[in-house]
């Protein structure tokens, strides 16, 4: 099944700056991960090539929350895999979102 799309978020991929402006309210963490262009190529069309975030997470106190601008259908879009509980059967008593992902901001930096 594939991962349903976001309605609220943007058409494209996000700068730092709008992935650092999550930060707030629940979400107490954003984190992200650095593709390289080959892997961009791959997983999104040719407007994320050269840069911006195409996958993220949203911390809050209790899970983590795993979102991606990828192909969806006959276009590029933002879809969202679900939260994943910290601790739960499947998070490996996470206390860090998957391998790979780099923290951007979190809530000392308000």
């Amino acid at each position: 099944m594939d991962p349903p799309p976001t309605e609220e978020w943007p058409d494209a991929p996000l700068t730092e700056r709008e992935a650092r402006d999550l930060l707030g309210g629940d979400v107490v963490a954003v984190w992200v991960m650095d593709h390289d262009e080959a892997t961009r190529a791959v997983l999104a069309d040719d407007g994320a090539k050269g840069g911006g975030v195409i996958d993220v997470v949203l911390e809050t106190a209790d899970a983590f929350h795993p979102y991606s601008y990828t192909r969806y259908g006959d276009g590029t879009r933002w879809v969202t895999y679900g939260a994943k509980r910290k601790g739960s059967d499947g998070a490996a008593e996470a206390r860090e979102p998957p391998e790979g992902y780099r923290l951007l901001a979190d809530d000392r930096d308000r």
